[in-house]
């Protein structure tokens, strides 16, 4: 009957979350003596053994394990951030009218978030990617796990899962640090994650102080099943939610009795062979039961009023008994859908609600590490809509009996002839937009170009500027530290040595001249003609393929604070001269310092990106990357305020938790600690971001729909190596890679406004130029779209658009004639945008109507930027692609002489 039924129990047992609570408070006053003092009490460390994991830490662990096991966790990571993914997606920032203006949703991700993962008898790397995976997903910049005693098998699941840090602690001490901060842990604005009665007691506590996913108990499993349900199945996946912990509970609900009695020895049977039984006896014992019911809808209803954590579905109609049903964490559907695949990173997240309180909540998701936040402004105050809004707030406080809400309200009031109808907004006005929260950067992330300090990202400093600095000061008789040079350059403004070390002299020993200061501070760095300088100490830190190869996929250049001549001796002595050519350098002579935005946007500038029509607040922009090892860097990036992202970098002699805390806090968007993690935020295609090889592809686009006309074509010549794949039916995906990136940008374009899937890898001779690649990628791509197109049966064979970007204008008319022709005049001024030149863009298009076979007609009518020009030109061959290659219904070829 109902009332034997379990009812609704209280999560945190008051004896507990008394004692959490003596913990958590402590912690909070004490900080990280206290959480070190009750960790070794706990047994989490033994004395002096180090509580928190950096990155490399991480990845170490990583690297010593087995291929198999490194698989395994990488494969679910990706399982896992495709679902979070799409999760994220389906939030969206949102516009919509108002009387007299507008009012917006923003949705935002918190900055920080703490993620538990259990320790308990076994580990449980699947709770750090489940969470630390979410959190990533939802746009969470720094993210720490917490975990006592961590096996190595959930290091490297914080590794595959991109965490920050991993705090070797649990229980109430570690949710307490994760709340309030403890030393190196910062304070999270979200904790999420399962843990024992002693954590969920402590998230009861800290709620409110920062946000929580739930109050998990003990772990629930209800089969939902009929007599058509397997009895060894539902024994089986009883006794794995069983084996969780003694206190787990297993329930089946039934309209079966001979079911249950099939189930009951098949409990027995395979009881007998588990090598957890000890366990899962004492929780089928102690809290599992089973409900038989009259009707399939009472045994709904049943389950209904159960909510358990999970809930599988085993009878005939499973998914119209799905549809009735109401209250779960999480709904498994038919014999193959176990539990257990949920649990391991089909997609959805584990952490999930127990105790009924799935009445009310769902389970973890990049929801919980969102924030959406509403924008209101009244652009048109003086129309009708807007006064009667006004006063009817003013009515409304009065009536509350808040006077100064009624006052401040008045205060809007217009006069009677400044009122007028509204033309714009209101209840005729302009419908509610939807726009995708920012994106988020993942090893997916396609960047719009990648922008790299000198010192202390490329050049290890460690033993050159910062002992000029330090020897410098000692020769005008003042100490200077490694630390004074460290807090001078975490409080900013601190780009230029020469300045700064004449800061620190002065703040020690008064006024002293800069010329002096600058002459000895040469003298030490350059070497004289008897002695090598400090600057033949430095060392590259980043390796050079890694270099090449971001470089070969983005357009790459160097913002530094260096002298020009500095920087190229740098440059040639570590041969980078070919991968940061010398009209790719901002140096000191180019302009003020960062944390000015003028170096970033002289480099933007000189990339061929135009600043001025980027549109950052659209989430399909890519976005700039400015990878630094400074306050100013990522300042700099940010006050360039035109979607450039700050990436902090750990120089290799830097504590990592410190220059995190520092660079994170004035908005760096991810921290690395080695170059090679710039895998985990671009993509490159040698490998997955962890370290894994990807597994050989027949090609780089998804699978296309049944019927959809496709090709691959390969080119290979002495100067080039070129693989094409082509959707002429797809949605407009694209993973271009020229080595050119200017042409990889014009690629992309094409791709995603003829809405056709296009994959293109080139390995060319661009050390010569770059004629070579884009004539043999265009032609390439020519015999790709010819051979997609097949018979031509049922095309509409002509195509024509006008598309503007900004001043320029340009036009395209395509006729897929089979007769190649091209007529291409852009009127370009420059001889050349970004890394290519001007006279390869009108030549690419000329060679993919070659071997396409088209007849084709490009023209800008007007611009003035270069830019524009190409990428107008371009977006218009794309529209009329798209409009030339749609098939009309016809099944005949579009020509009087039957072929084309």
């Amino acid at each position: 009957t109902r009332e034997q039924l379990p009812k609704t129990r209280d999560v945190v047992d008051p004896g507990v979350r008394d004692k959490a609570g003596v913990i958590v408070e402590t912690v909070k006053k004490n900080g990280e003596k206290a959480l070190l003092d009750y960790a070794v009490r706990f047994g989490d460390l033994k004395e002096g053994q180090p509580h928190i994991l950096n990155k490399k830490d991480l990845k170490a662990a990583f690297d010593a394990l087995p291929p198999s096991q490194q698989t395994v966790l990488v494969h679910t990571a990706r399982r896992i951030e495709a679902f979070a993914t799409a999760q994220r997606n389906s939030i969206q920032d949102l516009k919509t009218p108002i009387p007299g203006g507008f009012a917006w949703q923003k949705v935002s991700p918190v900055e920080r978030g703490g993620c538990y993962a259990p320790g308990g008898r076994f580990p449980l790397p699947s709770s750090v990617l489940m969470t630390a995976v979410t959190a990533r997903c939802a746009g969470v910049r720094e993210v720490w796990v917490a975990s006592p005693r961590p096996a190595e098998i959930t290091k490297a699941a914080a590794h595959v899962a991109g965490a920050d840090f991993l705090l070797c602690i649990g229980g109430a001490q570690a949710i307490a640090a994760l709340a309030y901060g403890a030393g190196d842990v910062p304070a999270c604005d979200a904790i999420v994650g399962p843990g024992n009665q002693w954590v969920t007691a402590a998230k009861q506590l800290v709620a409110g102080k920062c946000a929580i996913d739930m109050l998990a108990g003990p772990s629930e499993l209800l089969v939902l099943a009929d007599d058509s349900a397997k009895p060894d199945v539902v024994a089986a996946d009883m006794l794995a939610q069983a084996e969780h912990d003694v206190v787990a509970v297993p329930m089946l609900v039934t309209t079966s009795e001979s079911l249950v009695k099939e189930v009951e020895a098949e409990l027995t049977k395979q009881l007998n062979v588990l090598g957890t039984k000890a366990t899962a006896s004492k929780s089928m014992l102690n809290n599992g039961f089973v409900v038989v019911c009259d009707t399939m809808d009472e045994a709904i209803e049943t389950a209904d009023f159960l909510a358990p954590e999970h809930l599988e579905v085993l009878t005939r109609d499973c998914m119209g008994v799905a549809k009735k049903l109401n209250h779960y964490g999480a709904l498994f559907i038919g014999t193959h859908a176990a539990e257990v695949l949920g649990d391991y990173g089909a997609g959805p997240n584990h952490t999930l609600p127990t105790g009924r309180t799935a009445r009310y909540t769902g389970g973890l998701s990049v929801h919980n590490f969102l924030r959406v936040r509403t924008w209101m402004q009244l652009t048109e105050p003086q129309t009708s809509e807007a006064q009667e809004l006004v006063k009817d707030c003013v009515l409304l406080a009065k009536l509350e009996g808040l006077e100064a809400h009624s006052k401040s309200a008045a205060k809007r009031i217009l006069q009677n002839g400044d009122v007028k109808k509204s033309a714009s907004t209101g209840k005729n006005g302009v419908s509610t937009t939807y726009q995708q929260m920012q994106r988020t950067l993942t090893a997916s992330t396609e960047a719009e170009c990648v922008l790299f300090d000198m010192d202390g990202v490329l050049a290890d400093v460690s033993n050159s500027y910062r002992n000029a600095i330090i020897a410098t000061a000692s020769a005008f008789g003042v100490d200077v530290t490694e630390a004074d040079i460290q807090t001078a350059k975490d409080q900013g403004n601190a780009n230029n040595d020469w300045i700064l070390t004449q800061r620190l002299i002065e703040t020690k020993k008064g006024k002293v001249s800069f010329e002096d200061v600058k002459s000895k501070f040469q003298e030490l760095y350059l070497g004289t003609a008897g002695s090598k300088g400090l600057r033949d100490n430095e060392t590259l830190i980043p390796d050079k393929k890694l270099l090449e190869k971001i470089a070969s996929k983005y357009p790459v250049a160097i913002v530094t604070g260096r002298p020009r001549d500095e920087a190229e001796y740098f440059l040639a002595l570590h041969g980078l001269t070919d991968i940061f050519p010398k009209h790719l350098r901002v140096c000191m002579e180019d302009g003020p310092p960062k944390p000015a935005a003028e170096p970033i946007l002289l480099a933007l500038e000189k990339l061929g990106i135009d600043v001025k029509s980027r549109r950052c607040d659209d989430a399909d922009v890519k976005p700039i990357l400015m990878i630094g090892d400074t306050v100013d860097d990522i300042r700099a990036a940010l006050n360039a305020n035109c979607g450039c992202v700050g990436i902090g970098f750990v120089p290799p002699t830097k504590p990592p938790v410190k220059v995190a805390r520092t660079l994170y806090g004035v908005g760096a968007e991810r921290v690395l600690e080695t170059m090679d993690e710039i895998k985990s935020v671009l993509k490159l295609n040698d490998d997955d971001g962890n370290g894994l090889k990807s597994s050989a592809k027949s090609s780089a686009l998804p699978a296309g729909k049944s019927g959809s006309r496709t090709a691959s074509v390969s080119r290979t010549t002495k100067e080039t190596t070129i693989r094409v794949d082509i959707n002429l039916d797809g949605t407009g995906t694209s993973q271009i890679n020229t080595g050119i990136g200017f042409y990889d940008h014009m690629l992309t374009a094409l791709s995603k406004h003829s809405r056709m899937d296009l994959a293109i890898e080139c390995k060319g001779d661009l050390h010569i130029d770059d004629h070579h690649t884009a004539e043999d990628v265009a032609l390439a791509l020519g015999s790709a779209f010819a051979k997609a197109l097949g018979s031509k049966k049922g095309i509409t064979r002509f195509g024509s658009a006008l598309v503007p970007l900004d001043e320029a204008l340009s036009r395209v008319v395509v006729d897929i004639s089979g007769r190649p022709h091209a007529s291409v005049n852009l009127g370009f001024k420059r001889p050349s945008v970004g890394t290519m030149s001007t006279e390869m863009l009108e030549h690419a298009f000329e060679s993919f109507a070659t071997t396409a076979g088209i007849t084709l007609h490009v023209e800008c009518l007007k611009g003035k930027n270069d830019h524009h020009r190409a990428e107008s030109a371009f977006k218009a061959m794309a529209r009329a692609l798209r409009m030339a290659v749609k098939l009309d219904g016809h099944t005949d070829v579009p020509s009087t002489k039957g072929v084309l």
